[in-house]
Order: structure tokens, then sequence, then C-alpha cells
């Protein structure tokens, strides 16, 4: 590892002389040794996820639809992360995802390196088991964002794994198994429909009847085009689910102990989609004396995966290559004297690709390996004193692999066959040392505090190549073909911070706490790399305690930030080019040493309400954040000869209301207990000022935009309103100046000019949600138990771009049945679709608010019945055993046309809710037992 060893020595010395670290909810490395525990007031302050009880999750992120404060997108896709947001999105140009950190080591949510397919992106949190997870904390206050430092600004999420306790060793085993359907619902012509639909299409491009007459797809005599072939259902199908997981823990009073091992195996809905795991895990807290406690941490995971195109790639998206494929065609090919072979078909006549090649044969592999470990050791230096340091490492490996053959697969561009392969490695080093403090002052007050400081360095390298024009489709390697391209990157990153946090009580009715923290990072220049991060809050009880009811004001404050910068803009940057069969360089940014990280300020407080005797808890409050700094572009005369440089120019802001209820209506414990929650959030969140003018990012030939005064996360397109009908009706001209033609869209001329360009585009919807949130309830009867948990989003749009391509009649794709309706004639207008036109010579296929429609929705997440056999009786050598039957995903309310409301396009913030079509999430069934010995 090529690690720069003097940052390393600093950072040594720095420990030495001051320690680091801090509670968890700051995101430094927690006290692995008490993780189970929130001793420290800012993980108290954080809330707690309320997991479900059982599902076929294989990442943490698919156990948090329908908590407060954080909104998750889920996909149908296997093994594909989830769309995570907590109280907006604060970043135009960096990573706007919350920071996560396991048992207090931070890993970034999204990778940085792009996918092999156009919009999917693998979790990288297989290797945390949901098995092993103790609790769940989002962290969204600005003192505890403050705190997190450069890190905080997207919020956080805490995963705390399980540990040993006292006692004589126990030993769980759970096995699940369950099976998935998902409703692939895509309204498209039959073969019959569509053989119709193509006369008409081709007579009305030009194509005279005799040549029609002749075509052979028009031969009623020939077998080839006499199937009915379902292309959709062939390539999908019923998925399992198979999870097992072993879990040992115990101890006494020297050391706790647990080692857990568990073997994943799941399938997509989509034909060669699936995901395999196997992990293990060891965590032991020791005393070796009064004074000196050790707590290690070591797990293992290793996982592969196969994917497949779901985007904006539409030549090898195997459900929209389903879709449109003519059904009267069939999977395998015929010889010259029109005989059926076992040979699969190739490209079609149409130009389609062979949906089962592209589902079967094309493959996208994944494997990842990852290790982790942690060491800390805690002594306690006086009755009110202790010095904890901790040493942590993790390396992580992931190989990727992507076949395309030839057979069945229409080509790209001039490439006929090709391997790709990449391996990427990430490695982090973190070390920290806190000291801690805590006493009276006098018979009011009692105090805790902590000091400290940390050091992190990190490396992140990837070997790319890819060959082409393979002489065969039997080489799944890179051993044969021609170097279409090769490359190596390599990113390294050193952080340290200093830090100061406390809390103090008075008079057991109020809470102060404040911190404090300087976080220099490598990522920035001279100037812009010390920044300082304070935050206070606080906390009071507005009634006497002991009462059947209890108010609490809470109030927060704190400076966050953003540090994920990778561009390396402090520097000046030179890139290689190739001159007349010589290589060179040329200058490519010019160093900006002030350029720093993005500023987030969040101010948010509210009220706790307690009734009955705590069975009853209301918390209502309200938030706002404004991130100023944010990096933006600044484009230069291309005279000049250089990209757009980039400097801290842009600010936006969110703010909303927050309710969340808890109520335990009944609580015999031994008889009959029923509780329900509910949870609501608000987000606004918006551009308020763009230094260096707008942003646009395209994807798919839909655009996103960022625009002051515009909500984030913007559709950027035409409004359409109506068609032409006649000759006479047509009053525009498209962007080359020529006139548009009857059966065109009549795009909003925006700026009256009569012609319809790039500055004719304005903001067509957006993709975040105004309102959010879950509820549920849980039913106890006996050793019976049954709880459900709904989540809900309401007042986003998506932009159905699977939709529109169904309804494009630009090539000879199958469509909707709706295109029936389309413009035909002066006489024929239709019903408001556009002419079918080969080629889309007008852009009626360009974005458009036609396309844009309401994605709220809510979903019946989780059902789960559980009942706890009696094992006492009969099978003493059993502590325990428990049934369960999950169902989830089984019911959805929703106006949406799409497969599914809840849309995972891309991570990039102005490049969310676009549907391509990926795989839905489907409705599964999962039958589970414990047993306990």
């Amino acid at each position: 590892m090529d690690i720069s060893m003097k940052y390393l020595y600093s950072g040594l010395v720095a420990l030495a002389v001051l320690g680091h670290a801090a509670h968890p909810a700051s995101g430094q490395i927690v006290d692995t040794g008490d993780a189970a525990v929130l001793r420290d007031s800012a993980m108290a302050a954080a809330t707690q996820v309320r997991m479900p009880v059982q599902s076929d999750a294989v990442s943490f992120a698919e156990l948090l639809p329908g908590n407060a404060r954080v909104h998750v997108t889920e996909s149908g896709v296997v093994g594909s992360a989830p769309q995570l947001m907590i109280r907006g999105i604060h970043s135009i140009n960096l990573n706007a995802t919350p920071q996560i950190f396991v048992d207090g080591v931070p890993v970034r949510y999204n990778r940085a390196l792009p996918s092999f397919l156009s919009t999917f992106e693998p979790t990288r949190f297989g290797f945390v088991n949901p098995h092993d997870i103790a609790a769940i904390h989002v962290a969204a206050g600005g003192e505890e964002l403050a705190a997190i430092g450069g890190r905080g600004a997207n919020g956080a999420v805490y995963v705390v794994t399980e540990r040993g306790e006292f006692g004589g060793t126990q030993i769980d085993f759970i096995a699940n198994y369950g099976v998935s359907r998902a409703g692939y619902r895509i309204d498209r012509m039959g073969a019959d429909g569509f053989k119709r639909y193509l006369w008409d299409y081709m007579r009305e491009n030009g194509v005279p009847e005799t040549e029609l007459a002749a075509n052979p797809l028009f031969d009623a005599a020939l077998p080839q085009y006499a199937y009915h072939t379902d292309w959709v259902d062939m390539i999908t199908r019923t998925a399992s689910f198979n999870d097992y997981h072993l879990k040992l823990k115990g101890g006494d009073a020297d050391a706790n102990y647990l080692f857990s091992l568990g073997y994943t195996d799941k399938q997509g809905t989509l034909v060669g989609t699936d995901m395999q795991r196997i992990s293990m895990r060891f965590n032991l807290d020791y005393q070796l004396s009064q004074k000196f406690k050790i707590t290690n941490n070591l797990s293992y995971a290793n996982s592969m995966a196969g994917y497949l195109e779901q985007g904006s790639n539409w030549d090898v998206h195997p459900i929209y290559v389903a879709a449109t494929k003519a059904p009267f065609m069939g999977r395998y090919a015929y010889n010259d004297e029109q005989q059926l072979t076992n040979l699969l078909a190739d490209v079609d006549v149409l130009g389609k690709s062979n949906p089962w090649a592209l589902a079967n044969n094309m493959a996208n592999d994944n494997e990842e390996n990852r290790v982790d470990g942690s060491i800390s050791a805690t002594w306690e230096a006086g009755e009110r004193t202790s010095l904890t340091s901790v040493m942590a490492v993790n390396y992580f490996n992931l190989k990727e692999k992507q076949y395309r053959p030839s057979l069945g697969i229409v080509n790209d561009r001039h490439r006929i066959r090709q391997n790709v392969q990449r391996s990427s490695s990430e490695f982090t080093l973190l070390w920290n040392t806190h000291l801690d403090r805590n006493g009276t002052l006098g018979d009011w007050a009692r105090y805790t505090g902590r000091a400290g400081a940390w050091v992190e360095l990190f490396e992140e390298k990837a070997v790319y190549a890819r060959k082409v024009n393979a002489g065969t489709d039997d080489y799944e390697t890179l051993e044969q073909g021609v170097v279409d391209s090769a490359s190596n990157t390599k990113f390294q990153s050193n952080l340290m911070r200093f830090y100061l946090n406390g809390d103090v009580r008075i008079l057991e009715r109020a809470t102060l706490s404040a911190s404090v923290s300087l976080e220099g990072s490598s990522n920035f220049g001279p100037r812009g790399r010390w920044n300082v991060y304070p935050g206070v809050s606080a906390a009071v009880d507005l009634l006497q305690r002991n009462t059947p009811h209890q108010a609490r004001l809470r109030a927060s404050w704190g400076l966050s930030g953003n540090h994920d910068v990778r561009g390396f803009y402090h520097y000046n940057l030179y890139y290689p080019v190739g001159y007349f069969g010589y290589g060179g360089t040329y200058l490519g940014n010019v160093a900006n040493p002030g350029i720093g990280p993005e500023i987030t300020n969040t101010v948010d407080g509210g009220l706790v309400v307690d009734l009955f005797r705590s069975r009853a808890t209301l918390d209502a409050g309200y938030y706002f954040k404004r991130t100023h700094d944010l990096i933006t572009s600044k484009a230069v005369p291309i005279e000049i000869g250089l990209g757009p440089q980039f400097e801290n120019r842009g600010v936006l802001y969110s703010h909303g209301l927050e309710l969340a209820l808890n109520v335990n209506i009944l609580s015999d414990a031994d008889r009959l207990t029923w509780s329900v929650f509910g949870n609501l959030s608000t987000l606004n969140t918006r551009v308020e000022s763009l230094g260096n003018g707008n942003i646009i990012k395209t994807l798919g030939s839909v655009g996103g935009v960022a625009l002051p005064g515009q909500p984030m996360a913007s559709f950027y397109g035409y409004r359409v309103l109506g068609v032409f009908g006649t000759a006479e009706d047509v009053y525009l001209q498209k962007a080359d100046g020529t006139n548009y033609r009857p059966g065109d869209y009549i795009m909003d001329d925006l700026n009256g000019d009569s012609k319809i360009n790039e500055l004719d585009k304005q903001v067509i919807g957006s993709a975040l949600p105004k309102v959010f949130g879950g509820f549920g309830t849980t039913v106890g009867w006996q050793r019976l138990s049954v709880s459900a948990q709904f989540s809900y989003a309401y007042g986003q749009d998506i932009y159905n771009s699977f939709r529109q391509r169904m309804h494009m009649m630009s090539d000879y794709s199958n469509q909707s049945p709706n295109v029936a309706g389309r413009w035909k004639s002066a006489t024929e207008q239709g019903n408001g679709l556009s002419r079918a036109a080969y080629g889309d010579p007008s852009a009626n296929g360009a974005a458009s608010d036609l396309w844009v429609e309401d994605g709220g929705y809510m979903r019946l997440k989780y059902v789960t019945v559980s009942y706890d056999i009696n094992t006492r009786s009969h099978l003493r050598f059993l502590r325990g055993m428990k049934l369960f039957v999950t169902g989830e995903n089984l019911l959805t309310v929703s106006n949406y046309s799409g497969m599914d409301p809840e849309v995972v396009s891309f991570s990039d913030p102005l490049m969310r809710g676009i549907d391509f079509g990926a795989s839905p999430l489907p409705k599964t069934f999962v039958m589970g037992i414990k047993l306990s010995l």
C-alpha cells in the first residue's frame, strides 16, 4: 500500500499527545466495548430505527422504510442499494447520501467508481448481516451533525452490531426460506395487434403497399413469424430466498464474546440476477483488570452477485427489449429450409436483440471481499476519568466482470463482442484516542466531557481493461480480442481532527450539550483545508418529575460539512493527450487553493410530550438546513483550452416539520399487548443561488436541473400544449429553423421567439416528496405476535421514461396499445399522441411533461406473524423455538402507471426519480424458524 508515511507519522504524534474520538453520533469511533449501550448523549438523541421482525433484507438500508426522519426508496433489483435521504438533499456535485457508521467505523454509502451499467449501484453493505445488527440510529440534529464535522451535511446512520453478554453460551440458529414474484405490468400489443400496427407504421413512413405485401414478416405461411411469444414472462421468474445464520454468544465476569456465521442466497425476479453472501463476525470484550478493558471486533464477508442492465441503455435492457420485441417471433432460429433449430435466434430483422440472450448469456458479475477489524483499550485512570484508544482497519476488494457475446445481441457501436474487467480496492486505517471525565458541580449539576483526536488514512485504487471483437463468443476473459481501453486510478485522502464535547445536567431538569471540532482534510488546498464545526443543544423538562405527564423542550444548532471531494481541484491538473502518434499532456485545471468543503447550517427544535406515565409519546419538531459554499463549476472561454473550473459558489436550503407518535394501548405482559406508532415528515428543498449559473445534467435524454428558486431534483424539459392537427396549425420552428409538421407536438415557446430549442426547457416536476413517513402496529397475545408496518410518500413526481419509450413510435419496436390513437392525418388527429415517424425527426421523444406522473404511494412493507413454542415440557434441550411467517410488499396504493412507484435511477442529486423500467419490488413470503440452545 502506497500511503504517505509523513501523514501517518504526524497522526501518531498527535495521538500520543492528545488522544482521540468522541461519542457515536459525533461520527467518531464508538467505544465498541459498549456499543450496544447508549451511554453518550448524542447517540441517545438520535432516532432509533424500528426494525422488522423478519425480512429478506440483505443490507441494513432495507430495514429503514417507514421510520422517522429518513426517506428510503427501494428497488426490486436484487442487491441494489436503496436511496437514502435525511432531511433533504444538500449537495449538487458531491455525495448527497448520509454517512454510515458501522460500530463507529465510517463507510461511504455509495462507491465513488461508476458502475459498468448505466444506473445500477450495488449495495456496499452486504458485509453487515442483518442478523448481527443490534440497533440502528438515525442522526439528524444540528449538534449531532456538527460533531460529525465534514461528514455530517447529509445526516448519519449508525449501525451497531450485537455483542456477547454475561451468562453461559447461547446458541441461536435461524433458517429462512422465501419466494418472490413481481408484477411486471407492461401494456404492449399482442402478436396480431403488433403485426397490424407494423404494417400501418411502415406504410405511414412511406413504404409502398407492394413492398409490404412482399415482406416475409407478413407472410402467414412462414412459421418463424407465427408465434405468440410472451417475452417478458420468458425472462422473469418466481425467485427464491434462502438464509441461514448461526450465532454463539455468552460471557462471564472477565469476557463476553459473540461469534456468528451466515449464508444468504437471494434470486432476483429477472433471470440472470442473483446474490450470494457468506459472512462471519467475532466480537470480544475482555476485562483484564478492574481498570483495564480490551474490546475486539473482527468480521469477514464474501458476496457474489449477477446483474443485468436495467437503466438507460435500451439496446441491452432485457425488460425493455422483451416488452418491445415482436411477439410473433420465437426464441430459437430457423435454417434456410424454414426448419426450427436448437440454436438461439440472432438479432432479428427489425434490429432487436433476443431477450433470452440478454438475460441468460450476457453477464455482469461482481465478487466482493471485505475484512474489518478494530481493537480498543480503555484504562480507568480514576473514579471519574478514563482513557480509551481505538485502532480500526478495513479492506475492501471488488472484482467486476462484464461479458457481452455477439449472438442475439445488437452491436455496441464498432464493438461486436466485449469483455470488461475491473479490480478495485479500498483501505482505511483509523486511530483514535479520547479522554473522558465526569463529575458534579455542587449539588445542582453533573457533567460529562470528552477530548480527543482522530487520524484517518484512506486509499482507493482501481485497474480497468476492456477487450473487444474476439474471434468467437467462447471467450469470457481478456485472453482474446483487441484492447479497446485500459486505465488505472488511485485516490488518497488523509484526515485529522481534534475535538471537545460535553454535557451538563442541571437540577435534573435541563441538559446542555456542546461540541466543537477542528478538522483538516487533504482533499482541499491550504486556504480551505482546516475548518471548525461547532454545535450546541439543549433540552428542558417543563414539568415536575414523577408526574403522569412529562414535556421536554429541545433545540439544537450546528455547522457540518461535506468534504467528499475527489478531483484535487486545489492542484494544477495535467491530462494526457495524443498528438500525431505521440503522447503529451495539457493543463486541464488551474489550482484553486481556496476551495473548501460545502458547509451546512442546521437549526432544529421541538417538543416531546409523554402522557399517561409514558404510555404515549408525541414528538413534534421543525428543522431548517442551509448549505452554502456549494462546489460548482465555472465555465471559461474555449480559447483558453481549460475545462470547467470548480469553486465554492452556491446555496441551497431545506426545511420541514416532523411528527412522531408512539402509543402502548395495552401492556399486559402475560396476556394481551397492543402498540401503535406513526411518523410524518414534510420536506421543502430548494436552490437559493448558484454563482456559476444553472446546473443541468442528462441521463438517457432526460434532464435534471438545479435552478435558483426551484426544488432540488427537478426534471428539465418541455411542456407539451397539444398536437399540430393540420399544416395550417403549424406556427413553430425546430431548433434548426425548419418547420414542424402536422402530427408533431406543440411545445411551449417559453421565450416567444417561435423557435423551440434549449431556451424553452423548464422545470416540469420534482422527484423529492413533500410528505413521507410510516405507521404500524404490533399485537401480542400470550405466545402469538402479529406486527404490520406501512411506509408512504406523497408529493413527488416520477419521470416515466419507460412509458415514454412505449409511446415513442420512432422505430420498429412493439408499443403500448394506446398508440392506436396517434395522429394519422388531418382527418384522423387522434387522442393526443404525435405522429409515428421513424427516427423521430421532430424530436417528439424529447423530455416533456407528458411523461411526468404523480409518484405518491402507500405500501404495506411487512406483516409478520410469529409464534413462540413452549419447549420446556418435551424438548428441554432447547431454550426456545420460534416460528415466523412474513409477507412483504403485499399491498401498494398508488396512481402511478409504471411497474413500481419506488424508483431508484441514480444517486446523483439531479438524476433521481427517472423510471427506466427496472424490476419492481416483488411480493415476498418468507417462512422461518429460530432455535435457541
